[in-house]
């Protein structure tokens, strides 16, 4: 059956702006969320926006971060990277050998829990609607 969001995260009225995500279940630092956009130049802002990617907010004080990269990682909604690094660390086929710099428009944006969070807790991320970081790639973060 489709759900349109992680068993561990529903909708709610948010105190930021209109309705936030929140956390029916405790989350560990590292996991990964889910997918929030993906580049189709056809759409407003370049970016189809998935039914997780609608309802997160902007705070100064995140618990998420918004990765924007080429490739998805190959972890299930609620899954865990093994370390930091692999979330921070742009993967090698992004890479423009000749510059040693990250190549091309992101094609992809998901979420990233930063700390650990509590039962009942809004997910918030640092983020400009749709801006990127000046490399295209990588942790959005102001």
């Amino acid at each position: 059956m489709y759900r349109p969001l992680p068993e561990f995260l529903t909708i709610k009225n948010s105190p930021i702006e209109g309705l936030g995500l929140y956390t029916t279940k405790f989350i560990k630092i590292n996991t990964f969320i889910g997918l929030t956009h993906i580049y189709d130049e056809n759409f407003e802002n370049n970016y189809i926006r998935t039914p997780l990617g609608g309802f997160y907010n902007h705070s100064n004080k995140p618990n998420v971060a918004r990765m924007i990269s080429n490739i998805l990682p190959k972890l299930k909604p609620g899954d865990q990277f093994n370390s930091t690094d692999q979330i921070s660390k742009i993967p090698e086929e992004e890479m423009d050998r000749a510059t040693d710099k990250p190549k091309g428009v992101a094609k992809y944006m998901y979420l990233v829990t930063i700390q650990d969070i509590n039962l009942q807790v809004e997910l918030t991320a640092n983020y400009n609607l749709y801006t990127y970081p000046s490399s295209g790639i990588g942790f959005q973060t102001f």
